[in-house]
């Protein structure tokens, strides 16, 4: 699928700037987040390092395991960390909304 359509809209220098903002602490360009947000995505912001410290060791963890169920749990907790912290998601999708994605935090 070519990208060959444009949209140019106006807005404030103010408005830019937040948007600016917000893409950067997601590390994407302005115009894929106002893409994201219009699709109905809700790009995340960028981790620590010390996330991804968490799951390398969780990944350790699972490594050592000798049960089937804990296995199972395990990768389900990898997977909810994932969807919910470092991949974009549909709004009112994620268990936890970040406070940098644009909406309040919920739980």
């Amino acid at each position: 699928m070519g990208k060959d359509t444009r949209i140019a809209f106006r807005l404030s220098q103010k408005e830019k700037q937040i948007i600016t903002a917000k893409a950067k602490k997601c590390g994407i360009s302005r115009t894929e987040y106002v893409k994201q947000r219009a699709l109905g995505y809700e790009p995340r912001a960028v981790p620590p390092d010390a996330l991804f410290l968490l799951l390398e060791r969780i990944g350790e963890l699972d490594e050592k395991s000798t049960s089937p169920e804990l296995d199972a749990q395990i990768g389900k907790l990898l997977s909810d960390i994932a969807s919910t912290l470092l991949l974009p998601g549909k709004d009112g999708d994620s268990l936890l909304q970040l406070q940098d994605s644009g909406r309040s935090t919920e739980t």
